[in-house]
């Protein structure tokens, strides 16, 4: 016993002397430091760096366990000619795309060159640094972790890492990412820094356009998410998946994602019996689709909870592992409405040129759907979100026309925005 006591203490000690470091560490000058100790190691890495050859370096997302990722992954892929190097936090991160030719892409595993310190930290920066020396390009994969909604301190690398590289006269940019509006101080300066070296830097909505202009940062330019630019080539004729042969003509599809990360904040399970039960009286078949299932976060966590509580959610099909992002369009493409807690589902399923009511987060959904003219389409998941995506369902049934010619009429000008984060990519 005083063996267990003893080492419980010393588990408490621990935590509590991480969380101080953490807290230290996120304060301005400890970010100011290791910024500038991060831009002199870089710096010397890269003096004298001459491109060699026809190949991007991409920083990635985390990725692994998350749809939304590997499909931006994969677009970027796709779009970018030439050798792709792919900067990722593990070696099962990402997944190279059905039909690639292996030889276009290669993996740099650095797990801690973004969210660590110390001297794994500054190892995996001097690789970067190596990586490219020789490179035409250098891109961050935007997303969502600019602004600091995930965390100070990986934002402040990132932004970092990518004036750092245009300073050395490598091209950088950050490719179409959200902008809450409500960045940390050091977060908006590092941002600041960058655009004022000429990173470009692109928005991938309106309304984080304007909050960048807001804040005064330069280099903009308006974009949208580049899984806009996904090419289903591959995927037009690619069969769903087996649980998708349900045969009853009866039966429209709807598909709807339960979002772990809403569930850590509100109790969602009778919103979502609320408005399954209202799906299922407009005659639709519920699919109930993860997109996100990670440790931190787990969408068939989720689900599986839901359906110890609702009896639609037990009726609708249930898909209880991730697909990729192939199956997904291949599954929204059959659907007639999409109801989602995560923003890429939203995006594939708008590309499939299908309705969506989206569930708000992070501060990063308006502005797409102002995109397609449906701002009443972004639903705030506070208390009783249920009933309020139910009655956007029925004014959807009897509105479907109209909504649809909106996702059409406006996804070609929204694809060309897209485009925008793949344009100055040929060698130089």
């Amino acid at each position: 016993m005083k063996t267990n006591s003893s080492s419980s203490a010393q588990e408490r000690l621990e935590s509590i002397v991480r969380a101080i470091a953490s807290k230290v560490a996120a304060q301005p000058l400890a970010l100011r430091l290791m910024s500038l100790a991060d831009r002199l190691v870089l710096r010397l890495v890269l003096a004298g760096a001459c491109p060699a050859n026809n190949s991007h370096i991409i920083l990635n997302s985390p990725g692994s366990g998350n749809i939304g990722d590997q499909a931006m992954f994969e677009s970027f892929v796709k779009n970018v000619p030439g050798h792709i190097v792919a900067v990722v936090k593990s070696p099962d991160a990402y997944a190279l795309p059905e039909g690639l030719d292996p030889d276009r892409v290669s993996f740099l595993v650095l797990p801690n060159l973004v969210y660590s310190k110390g001297p794994a930290h500054y190892r995996d920066l001097r690789q970067l640094g190596q990586a490219i020396r020789s490179a035409e390009s250098f891109s961050i994969m935007g997303a969502d972790i600019m602004d600091g909604g995930y965390g100070i301190h990986s934002s402040v690398v990132e932004w970092n890492l990518a004036r750092t590289v245009q300073d050395a006269g490598i091209p950088a940019r950050v490719l179409g990412f959200s902008w809450n509006g409500r960045a940390p101080k050091e977060v908006v300066r590092q941002a600041r820094l960058a655009g004022h070296s000429g990173v470009r830097i692109l928005s991938r909505d309106p309304d984080s356009h304007k909050r960048l202009l807001d804040d005064d940062i330069e280099s903009i330019v308006q974009s949208s998410d580049m899984v806009f630019s996904f090419l289903d080539d591959l995927t037009i004729h690619m069969p769903a998946p087996a649980i998708m042969n349900w045969q009853n003509p009866e039966e429209k599809l709807a598909v709807v994602n339960i979002s772990g990360l809403i569930g850590a904040t509100i109790d969602q399970n009778v919103e979502y019996e609320h408005f399954l039960a209202a799906l299922e009286e407009l005659g639709y078949k519920c699919l109930l689709l993860p997109h996100v299932s990670h440790s931190n976060v787990n969408d068939i966590a989720a689900i599986a909870q839901l359906r110890v509580e609702s009896a639609a959610a037990r009726r609708a099909i249930f898909i209880d592992t991730l697909l990729s992002p192939a199956e997904v369009l291949s599954i929204v493409k059959r659907s007639e409405v999409v109801v989602t807690g995560r923003m890429h589902l939203s995006i594939l399923a708008l590309l499939a040129g299908r309705p969506v009511i989206a569930l708000a987060t992070q501060g990063k959904v308006s502005g797409l759907m102002r995109l397609f003219d449906l701002p009443d389409h972004c639903v705030e998941p506070t208390e009783g979100f249920g009933k309020r995506v139910a009655r956007l369902l029925v004014h959807l049934e009897a509105n479907r026309h109209t909504v649809i010619t909106k996702v059409t009429s406006n996804l070609p000008t929204v694809r060309r925005l897209s485009q925008k984060n793949f344009e100055l990519f040929e060698s130089r």
